[in-house]
């Protein structure tokens, strides 16, 4: 009887090269591979042994009953919450919504000039999306989770056609599971659009390698094409060529296979027919096509610091180790530091390398898996910032092959010394544990409030907090953009600093038309205004830009924070004015004019108290005055909070008459009415005098006021 593992075992190392006899004639064994007549013979006495005939139909059905489960649980992992996680719209995002916006407005590029020049298959894909659900950070990323799920059963299919069936599984887990394809699934950047055409490419070469000549060509062609189609999704995809070139030579020099000639011609002439546009545009356009590499090169002096060798052979360390040791650090691209592969897939990833290397002479699967991954390191090799999970995406799903070679290595082993099924189960433990440990990683990355910093969520809040006034476009929450009707009478002033150069802004407001710029554009006459301006310029001209009389409020917007900065900052003060149509009666009067038209008070969380004033003035009042809110007890102040109206950000000496101010105030204690009073009133902080309550005759009174 033979050993249990045979059936397991013959397709994998047959495909190394180590047969167990060496074949006279060759036919097609049930898992789809070129093995020996011995070999089938051995397979067929093994399942007859167990008392059963092999059955093709089984095999299929389970493992594309697993590839299914596996596709589902990674789409899972990329659409669920994909237009809150991460949180904001990235310029670099806002950019490729910008452009998909022109192609829907007519504009057909091969080669997208903008934010130093982009490639065009990722950016026509999102138009497809931003038609359909119009300005939303979600529809920037949809296409990216599309892409990124597709990856997954198109590593499957390349993983299979190179060396095996369990292989080809495993990578497609690996691929669904680990953090780095996860992110770059669910952020709208183009490199993402690279690996899927990339693997279904080889797929295709690689399965015309197995079929009849009569159809071989054909897929040749198609896999060409799609190699040649690559390059017009990100800029790694260069290299692609690159790739080929070196493993047919590989073939030729290495391996003495000289029967891949017509082999090499079909794809290279298919995959230079598909990209000729776009290397033509790239020689007529070379400043605009090679600038962003130019700038990133570690050629250039500024970079290297006069150190090139020194810088080259740092980033090929650091290239290799993107593996299992230290990843990107940052956010955007990758959960900081995080190595491609947890500390116990490295282990098998180590395994597989090796096999890789021992058989590369043997296997052209195992030698294009080498070349391929090595030349996919260099956009990042020659590069600052290395690693860069951006410029390495080449590697992606290759990479996964070696530690899905070395799992099934490892299971095959494994068969030898204990039962079958215990095999499968050690293997399936850990491929979930890599799972686990992989979506934990990410889960706490992408629940990190300093996330919200890296993809400049302040810019999002913006674009929101425009659109929820004008009544229409998103409004930080739905996937669709609203269509509903905009709120006539409703205008938006901007500061400078506040449009320009801020993309997600520019993208994610539904009406531009409506936005004006403070000092460029005429002020419109509306009924209602919102301006945002920037919190550390002049905004004493904020009273011409709304409406007379009016009810206005101001508050702080939220923060922001560069990559280079140390500190967060506000990003924007809010000031919205809304035309009065009827004067209010008031309820008490102070000193210079100052009215309280009304309050209230609620909690704001478990612990604190918002006071919300009313206020109104009757005439210009000469100085800047401070509004004190104390919350008494037993006569006793238990809390209070003093300051300036309106956050801070509506002083006295701007205010017009007949204009009623909004003036919030926070109060660390919980508010009990019956037991409490709230007791205001207004001191000038230089000076410390206090302004009296005024009696119905005109008299001053108390320096404070009870609200009741």
């Amino acid at each position: 009887m033979f050993p249990h593992c045979a059936t397991n075992l013959i397709p994998f190392y047959h495909n190394l090269g180590v047969c167990p006899r060496r074949p006279t004639f060759r036919v097609r064994a049930p898992t789809s591979f070129d093995i020996c007549a011995t070999c089938s013979i051995i397979a067929t006495v093994r399942a007859q042994a167990d008392g059963a005939t092999p059955s093709r139909r089984k095999r299929f059905s389970a493992t594309w009953a697993v590839l299914v489960a596996t596709v589902l649980l990674g789409a899972w992992l990329r659409f669920y919450r994909l237009g809150t996680w991460p949180p904001g719209l990235y310029h670099d995002e806002a950019y490729n919504g910008l452009d998909a916006l022109r192609v829907l407005e007519g504009e057909r590029p091969i080669f997208f000039e903008a934010n130093n020049g982009r490639e065009p298959f990722f950016l026509y894909s999102i138009a497809l999306a931003v038609a359909v659900l119009g300005r939303t950070p979600y529809a920037v990323r949809l296409m990216a989770a599309v892409l990124g799920t597709l990856t997954i059963p198109a590593t499957f299919l390349m993983a299979r056609a190179l060396f095996s069936q369990r292989v080809g599984l495993w990578s497609a887990w690996l691929v669904a599971v680990a953090p780095w394809p996860i992110n770059l699934s669910r952020v709208g950047l183009r490199a993402v659009s690279m690996p899927p055409l990339a693997a279904l490419g080889v797929w295709l070469w690689w399965s015309g390698r197995s079929q009849k000549p009569g159809r071989r060509g054909w897929l040749f062609v198609l896999g060409g094409a799609l190699l040649g189609l690559s390059l017009y999704t990100y800029t790694a995809a260069r290299l692609v060529p690159v790739a080929v070139a070196l493993f047919a030579l590989f073939q030729v020099l290495v391996r003495s296979e000289r029967r891949c000639r017509d082999e090499f011609l079909y794809l290279a002439l298919a995959a230079v027919l598909v990209m000729s546009p776009l290397v033509a545009y790239g020689i007529t356009h070379w400043d605009i096509f090679a600038g962003r590499p130019g700038q990133v090169s570690i050629l250039s002096p500024e970079i290297n610091h006069g150190n090139l060798l020194g810088m080259l052979c740092g980033n090929v360390l650091r290239a290799v180790g993107l593996f299992t040791f230290r990843g990107d650090s940052i956010p955007r691209h990758n959960v900081p530091l995080r190595p491609l592969f947890d500390p116990v897939i490295s282990v098998f990833f180590a395994v597989g390398a090796l096999l890789s290397l021992v058989g590369s002479r043997r296997s052209g699967a195992q030698a294009l898996s080498l070349v391929w991954v090595g030349v996919m390191l260099i956009p990042t090799i020659l590069a600052e910032d290395c690693p860069h999970f951006l410029r390495a995406v080449g590697v992606l799903p290759m990479a996964m092959v070696f530690p899905a070679s070395g799992l099934e290595w490892t299971g095959c082993r494994l068969r030898k010394r204990i039962p079958p099924w215990a095999a499968d189960l050690v293997i399936v433990a850990v491929l979930v544990a890599s799972a686990v440990w992989g979506i934990r990683d990410y889960y706490r990355h992408v629940s990190n409030p300093d996330l919200g910093y890296a993809f400049e969520a302040a810019q999002a809040q913006e674009a929101a907090e425009i659109n929820r006034f004008l009544g229409t476009g998103w409004q930080g929450q739905r996937i669709r953009e609203s269509k509903g009707e905009p709120i006539l009478g409703r205008h938006v002033y901007l500061g400078p600093r506040m449009w320009e150069g801020r993309q997600s802004v520019n993208f994610l407001v539904a009406l531009p038309e409506r936005v004006s710029i403070v000092g460029r554009d005429p002020v419109v006459e509306a009924d209602a205004v919102l301006a945002l301006l920037w919190p550390y310029g002049d905004m004493s001209n904020v009273r011409q830009l709304l409406p007379y009389p009016a009810e206005i409020d101001a508050w702080r917007g939220p923060l922001e924070r560069g990559d280079l900065d140390a500190e967060p900052r506000t990003l924007y003060v809010a000031f919205r004015g809304t035309r009065l149509s009827q004067e209010q009666a008031y309820m008490a009067r102070f000193e210079e004019g100052i009215q309280l038209l009304g309050w209230s008070a609620a909690p704001e969380g478990s612990a604190q108290t918002r006071v919300r004033l009313l206020w109104r003035a009757t005439r210009p009042v000469s100085a800047d005055y401070t509004v004190f809110v104390h919350l008494v007890q037993d006569g006793r102040v238990v809390g209070q909070a003093d300051g300036v109206p309106g956050g801070g950000f509506l002083p006295t000496v701007w205010w017009s008459p007949g204009d009623q101010v909004i003036d919030e105030h926070v109060i660390d204690e919980p508010y009990r009415g019956g037991e409490q009073e709230i007791v205001v009133g207004w001191y000038e902080l230089g000076s410390m005098r206090h302004l009296r309550v005024l009696s119905a005759d005109e008299q001053p009174g108390s320096d404070r006021l009870t609200l009741r």
